[in-house]
């Protein structure tokens, strides 16, 4: 395994674990959904890039078969999620 591979791993758990944080609390809070979902872009992007580089190992295609999935369930139980976060940022500026 290399550097790419166990990073987008890691951000893809950091991604799952703020959405996972944002479930459990009160209410709803558009910064660990933000950053959730930014980590799990760019965990992503590290595993095409591991992909493209050719890394040994099968943990990118653990963490690119996860990110889909876990993407399939979040719009499959939350649909709205990624339109609010879009929309929390246009309020924002």
């Amino acid at each position: 395994m290399k550097k790419l591979s166990i990073l987008s791993t890691t951000l893809l758990v950091l991604g799952l674990s703020l959405y996972g944080v944002n479930w459990i609390i009160d209410g709803y809070s558009e910064l660990a959904a933000l950053f959730g979902f930014i980590s799990f872009l760019i965990g992503i992007v590290l595993s095409f890039i591991a992909i493209a580089k050719r890394e040994i190992g099968a943990l990118k295609y653990i963490s690119l078969i996860s990110f889909f999935v876990v993407m399939f369930l979040i719009t499959w139980f939350e649909p709205l999620e990624i339109l609010r976060i879009f929309t929390w940022l246009k309020n924002i500026s």
